[in-house]
């Protein structure tokens, strides 16, 4: 919890440091905390468009939530900022499987 604190402590000195902020992302998706996990990784999007990690996860937040549709529209972002095509079957694979 430690290392959390100290991250939250970055982003409050400056809340455009989208390490800060992507971590933050990321720790809200584990902990459960998906509408802070969504804030967050929607503001490093904002500014990093092309961050592969942050799209993935900001879909897998959408997903988690129940939000089909926010998820496809960024597993379908994703799949555009890869060549990588195991990814992209995965994430192929992710989309069959949301209703």
């Amino acid at each position: 919890m430690k290392g959390i604190q100290e991250i939250l402590e970055v982003a409050r000195r400056d809340s455009l440091n989208m390490y800060a902020q992507l971590m933050l992302g990321l720790g809200g998706i584990e902990s459960g905390q998906y509408d802070r996990a969504i804030q967050r990784l929607l503001k490093v999007v904002h500014f990093d468009p092309g961050n592969l990690e942050a799209v993935l996860s900001l879909s897998d937040a959408y997903e988690r939530t129940g939000n089909t549709a926010s998820a496809k529209t960024w597993y379908e972002a994703a799949k555009k900022l890869t060549s990588n095509p195991e990814l992209i079957q995965a994430i192929n694979e992710r989309l069959g499987s949301l209703k």
